[in-house]
């Protein structure tokens, strides 16, 4: 990760329990937000910041059941929100069109969203099959969703036919990318280069891009 010179770092399936987050003293990454499930050591999501990284928390909104975390705050002059997913087995797109609305009334300024959906929004390319299990009504709707916070995935944006997968499911015998980054739609004429680095194992989703401004 120093090697990559990742700023942000969202990862999945931390499996913390409540009373029990250790305490990450990294010496590059210093600053560390959490959300976990209180009863076992399941789920959990996290966010955690470089300690070059200016970023002056304000709030952030964490879900008691730690499924996903949002941080608010300020980079100099300007007000950014990263948003960290971790999303369940079933149900999934109407979990995140309902937090998808949470967000709406949490964020401010520039909205940065990233997580494991368990789903693939574009079968077609996210899919070593070309299936899902998930209904075509119910991804247009988690589409729809994530378009209306402005944002897009900037993956698929930057690599329109290319097939890069994050999960392999034995049950189905099959590959998916389930791991997404979203960056507002106005930042895609500024992104110079996206590298991704896809980790099924703990949970660990790593992507760096760099914006020029």
């Amino acid at each position: 990760m120093r090697k990559q010179q990742v700023s942000v770092l969202m990862l999945q399936e931390t499996h913390f329990r409540k009373d029990h987050v250790p305490r990450l003293s990294h010496l590059t990454y210093n600053r560390w937000y959490h959300s976990t499930w209180p009863s076992s050591a399941s789920k959990g999501v996290s966010i955690a910041f470089h300690k070059n990284f200016p970023m002056i928390v304000s709030s952030p909104l964490v879900d008691p059941e730690g499924r996903y975390i949002f941080i608010k705050g300020n980079i100099w002059s300007c007000t950014y929100t990263f948003g960290n997913l971790y999303a369940p087995n079933l149900a999934q797109a109407k979990w995140i069109c309902k937090v998808i609305d949470l967000l709406k009334d949490f964020s401010e300024g520039t909205l940065i969203l990233g997580g494991d959906l368990n789903l693939s929004l574009q079968p077609s390319l996210d899919s070593s099959t070309g299936l899902s299990s998930t209904s075509h009504l119910a991804l247009r709707r988690v589409n729809v969703a994530i378009s209306s916070l402005g944002l897009t995935d900037v993956w698929r944006v930057l690599h329109p036919t290319d097939r890069d997968y994050s999960h392999y499911s034995v049950a189905h015998k099959s590959y998916q990318r389930l791991d997404y980054l979203f960056i507002p739609t106005h930042l895609l004429t500024s992104c110079s280069r996206l590298v991704t680095s896809f980790r099924s194992c703990s949970g660990l989703c790593r992507g760096r891009f760099e914006v020029l401004t």
